[in-house]
């Protein structure tokens, strides 16, 4: 048996689903071009990004990464989500608040919230923080009328207790995104239970773009990513193009390896939903099939995953094929400076799996995405690229190897 050179990615497909987020395409692709170079300043590596092409239902751009020794083209795509969810947040405002508080409601009464609290405590009390500070927003209109109506009167008491509830309610939203976070569950409550028509077509027509791409074996690796609430609709994703795919046998060896990626995953927060059964479906689907390697990643300083916890298990599943389950540890990606920044930034820190680090660590988004390395391998190992690359960039005897 002989041994040669590492196995690298030349040309990758990556789709990724972002989370909850009102960020424009346009947005997302100037900040991934920045912290694109920030990976390459990190790993030693010359970098590029290319323009966006914006269509109604994904953005698109190419992306280069180089080192003395490889070369890796990245075609990256985004399902756009952007427009279906500012729909939600133009509603008018007592409609927003209604759906919001129905869509928390039904998580909260519903045997979720002792799954989240069984498997995360943490994402089990940011659950209940919205109808924290709504109690907090009545409690204080409350006092405030009762405080005032014996100097003023009831009239213009109750004029007073309802601006400081308006204005509780505006500082939780405006400090700790109140309105969003109603918003989000809303939208998680619908899609517990189903796939929204347009939602469907959006994911399908990618797939059937990823699919010919994999059938034409026109990329080495096929990378999909679901960040946050995005990791389940990546994996409905997952399923639909593994469906479409015929058996893998002697007639049917596709070149291109299928990967993915899941990163501060809101997989829970759905799948232990009463109603959830199509993501468990989805799920077991993805862990029967031996073509694709999931890997997901969680931190614990994020309150909005679940650490140390199998998904799939958790969900009452027996996979064939478990994913690989990995810590993300943010104090060794960035300083501790720009940590402590980020103390009370919940939603900025549960980005952080997307952005970039600035020191090289066992967990990197770009080395994912545009790194020479494929997903498998780098999932494989408890360090990640940090042992491949050396200080120049050029790959290590360390980095994996093929047997041959």
């Amino acid at each position: 048996m002989t041994v040669t050179a590492a196995p690298t990615v030349r040309n990758r497909l990556v789709v990724h689903i972002h989370g909850y987020q009102l960020t424009a395409p346009e947005r997302f692709h100037r900040r991934f071009a920045r912290d694109l170079t920030t990976f390459g300043e990190t790993w030693s590596a010359r970098t590029g990004t290319g323009v966006p092409e914006v269509l109604p239902r994904q953005a698109r751009w190419q992306a280069e990464a180089s080192g003395p020794d490889w070369r890796t083209r990245t075609d990256y795509r985004i399902i756009r989500l952007d427009d279906l969810i500012a729909q939600g947040h133009h509603r008018p405002l007592l409609g927003r608040i209604v759906l919001g508080i129905r869509g928390l409601l039904d998580f909260v009464l519903d045997r979720a919230i002792f799954g989240y609290f069984r498997h995360g405590w943490r994402y089990a009390i940011f659950t209940i923080a919205p109808l924290a500070m709504m109690l907090a927003s009545v409690l204080a209109g409350y006092f405030a009328a009762r405080w005032s109506s014996g100097s003023i009167g009831p009239w213009f008491g109750s004029l007073v207790g309802i601006a400081a509830f308006a204005a509780g309610f505006a500082f939780f939203s405006r400090k700790f995104y109140l309105f969003i976070l109603l918003e989000d569950w809303a939208f998680a409550s619908i899609l517990a239970r189903r796939l929204e028509p347009e939602l469907a077509a959006r994911l399908d027509e990618s797939r059937s773009e990823v699919q010919a791409a994999i059938e034409a074996g026109t990329y080495d690796e096929v990378l999909l990513i679901g960040h946050s609430l995005g990791a389940v609709m990546i994996l409905h994703f997952a399923e639909m193009l593994l469906g479409g795919l015929p058996p893998e046998n002697a007639t049917t060896a596709f070149p291109t390896r299928i990967a993915l990626l899941t990163i501060g995953s809101s997989v829970l927060k759905i799948g232990l939903h009463s109603a959830a059964a199509p993501l468990r479906r989805a799920t077991a689907a993805v862990t029967s099939f031996p073509r694709i390697v999931w890997a997901d990643y969680w931190s614990q300083h994020d309150v909005m995953n679940f650490p140390y916890v199998d998904p799939a298990v958790a969900m009452g599943l027996t996979p064939r094929h478990p994913p690989i389950s990995r810590k993300a540890i943010f104090r060794q990606m960035i300083s501790a400076e720009a940590l402590r920044a980020l103390r009370f930034d919940f939603f900025r820190k549960h980005n952080q799996f997307f952005h970039a680090a600035t020191r090289r660590s066992g967990y990197d988004y770009f080395m994912f995405t545009c790194g020479p390395f494929f997903c498998a391998d780098l999932a494989g190992s408890p360090h990640g690229a940090m042992d491949w690359l050396d200080d120049a960039g050029a790959i290590t005897g360390n980095a994996p190897t093929c047997a041959a």
